[in-house]
Order: structure tokens, then C-alpha cells, then sequence
């Protein structure tokens, strides 16, 4: 009886090895397209805070979502308001978005439309007296970059409307690296 069921473990065995070797034997898998990081530098006009400077950080977002043409931005603005006579008044933001390029554009535009977050700070002091509030929004943008796809540097504007938080208008334009 032990010679008969050595038999079959050895059998079994002799008959699962190649199956198993096999099962390790699978192709790669492909790395992950190398995605660009690009980075511009922005002027911007905001309906309540007038002129502002910026620079943000583009993501391709392939990895995550390959046959979808999506990209993130985060951006920092800091604008300088006009406040009354002896008030200083400072504000800023900081935007995390995702924007949607729009496919088969003829020509050397490539535009996007998209939304995401928007953090808001604004502070303001006069002599002893200071007061500061930090809101939480919602952004809605629409976009385009200029130039050939093949240029390492392109010109951009967009257009972005904050629903919350720091409610208001703003549009920017900058270069793209």
C-alpha cells in the first residue's frame, strides 16, 4: 500500500512540476509610459484681487487612466489687492485640478476644460489690528496652450471661475516648460 501511494504522489508530482515551472514563466509586464512633468510660470487677474504671480506643475495623469487624455495642475498664485489707505491686504491661493485636453484639434491649439479644489487665504492689518480667513472651493477652468506639439516651451491662457472659497474671476496666462 505505501509503494502504491508513493506511486501516485510521485506521479502527481512528476506531472505538476512542468505545469507550475510553466506558471512562472509569463512575459514582463510593460512599464508604465514616462510621463512629462511640465512647470510654467503665470501672471494672473483676479475680479476681486486684481494682479497676481504664479507657478504651477503639470502632470500627465496616462498611468492612471491610459486611453483618457487628462492632466493634473497644481498651482500656487499670490496676488497683491488694493485695500483702503493703511490697510495692508495680502491674499493667495493654491489649485489642484484636473483638466481634460480635448482630442483632435486642428491646428496649434490644444485646449482643455476641467475643475478641481481651490484653497483661498486672505489677511489683512492695520497698525495693531489684523484678521485673516482661509476658505475651501471649487473650481470650474477652460484652457488652451499655443505652438507646435514638438516645442519644449508653449504660451498659455486659461480662464478659471472659483465657486466657493475665494469666489472669483480669474484669468492667467504664462509660458509652459
Amino acid at each position: 500500500m505505501r509503494r502504491f501511494l508513493g506511486g501516485i504522489v510521485f506521479v502527481a508530482l512528476f506531472v505538476s512540476v512542468p505545469a507550475l515551472a510553466s506558471a512562472q514563466r509569463r512575459a514582463a509586464p510593460r512599464p508604465a509610459p514616462r510621463q512629462h512633468v511640465g512647470f510654467a510660470l503665470q501672471a494672473d487677474w483676479g475680479s476681486d484681487t486684481d494682479f497676481g504671480i504664479g507657478a504651477r506643475a503639470i502632470f500627465g495623469l496616462r498611468s492612471l487612466f491610459p486611453k483618457t487624455p487628462l492632466d493634473a495642475h497644481v498651482s500656487f498664485d499670490y496676488f497683491f489687492p488694493s485695500g483702503a489707505a493703511g490697510i495692508d491686504v495680502k491674499y493667495w491661493e493654491i489649485n489642484g485640478d484636473v483638466g481634460y485636453r480635448i482630442p483632435k484639434v486642428r491646428g496649434n491649439l490644444a485646449p482643455y476644460v476641467g475643475g478641481g479644489l481651490n484653497i483661498a487665504h486672505a489677511s489683512a492689518s492695520s497698525g495693531t489690528v489684523s484678521a485673516s480667513d482661509t476658505k475651501a472651493g471649487l473650481n470650474l477652468l477652460a484652457g488652451t496652450t499655443f505652438g507646435r506639439a514638438a516645442s519644449k516651451t508653449k504660451p498659455f491662457v486659461e480662464a478659471r471661475v472659483t465657486l466657493s472659497g475665494g469666489q472669483q474671476f480669474v484669468l492667467t496666462g504664462g509660458v509652459r516648460f
